[in-house]
């Protein structure tokens, strides 16, 4: 390692461990306060956010736009991309809020369960459960929510860049009792715990670089990832969608359906493609009933056939050349 970079190797660790500081501050400042005064705090700043940081509002309206524009007016859209902001912002609000919190008790006081009875029959099989997610509500607490109720979870993530703030992260949801996995070459593990009766959190609704296939979403074909359908075809682990929801009162809703029938025809390609498009229209339909609440401003119809095809040549050309 020369000079230059052992330098910018020593920025980097000292800009991430002052970022850190911070972050630990402004928590520990925050629990002060009435969790619904800072709820009001943030939504009030992201009011603001949505007309200032231009490049996000625009992303936002022109996703909306995407779907909503023939059956809703542009002043419509306007609010509804508003409302994303404010609900994110509350969300973010509330997840600060709660990371001192560890058991159910705790937030009872806040959330109310439902359809727990569609989990805990699937759990109490013992073939694990894969429990299908999304980023509706306040999605970083539902992903915790099945530890904190009592069963063994594993959850699998991206690592951020900042692995101070990664490991923060993920020090906070292992203190509820969620186990951690990085993504990346992890497949193998996530059977292994599923093949122990554990639950599984899967989040499918983005557009990831990841193994995916092209299902329809609102409408759309939109490049989708597969893994839920890969292991529930490997393990017979059944799927269990659920999901936060912000309800009136400042509270949320954490709701458990039942299981998703797995289609099995023996044709390996088939099945994903047809269990991958059911998940997704269980997604979408829980999206359109609460739409405010979606991160519309992520590019979820990024990814296009020719995308993937460039990609699979670039690929092929490079094994053929080594």
């Amino acid at each position: 390692m020369n000079y230059k970079q052992h330098y910018h190797r020593i920025r980097r660790v000292v800009k991430y461990s002052i970022l850190v500081f911070f972050v630990r501050l402004f928590i520990t400042t925050l629990r002060f306060f009435p969790r619904i005064w800072v709820e009001k705090v943030f939504g009030f700043f992201a009011s603001i956010a949505f007309y200032v940081v231009a490049k996000e509002r625009r992303r936002t309206i022109a996703t909306l736009s995407l779907i909503y524009g023939t059956s809703h007016s542009r002043r419509e859209i306007q609010a509804m991309g508003r409302e994303v902001f404010v609900n994110q912002a509350y969300n973010f609000a509330d997840y600060i809020c709660t990371l001192h919190w560890k058991t159910r008790q705790q937030f009872e006081a806040m959330i109310d369960f439902v359809g727990e009875e569609n989990l805990r029959r699937e759990y109490d099989k013992g073939q694990g459960v894969i429990s299908l997610m999304m980023h509706t509500g306040s999605w970083e607490l539902s992903a915790i929510m099945p530890p904190v109720m009592g069963y063994e979870t594993t959850a699998v993530s991206k690592a951020l860049s900042n692995p101070r703030l990664n490991d923060l992260i993920v020090a906070a949801r292992e203190s509820r009792g969620m186990k951690n996995i990085s993504r990346g070459k992890s497949y193998d593990k996530l059977v292994e715990c599923i093949r122990k009766g554990e639950c599984m959190i899967i989040m499918i609704d983005q557009d990831t670089k990841v193994k995916g296939v092209f299902v329809d979403f609102f409408g759309r074909k939109a490049y989708t990832p597969d893994g839920a359908a890969r292991l529930a075809l490997e393990t017979h682990a059944p799927v269990v969608p659920m999901y936060m929801q912000r309800i009136a009162g400042h509270r949320h809703r954490f709701t458990i359906l039942p299981a998703i029938p797995l289609v099995e025809t023996g044709d390996r390609d088939h099945d994903l493609l047809v269990n991958t498009q059911n998940y997704t229209r269980q997604i979408e339909n829980i999206i359109r009933e609460i739409p405010s609440q979606w991160v519309w401003m992520h590019r979820r119809w990024k990814t296009t056939p020719d995308d993937v095809e460039r990609y699979l040549e670039a690929k092929k050309k490079k094994l053929t050349s080594t």
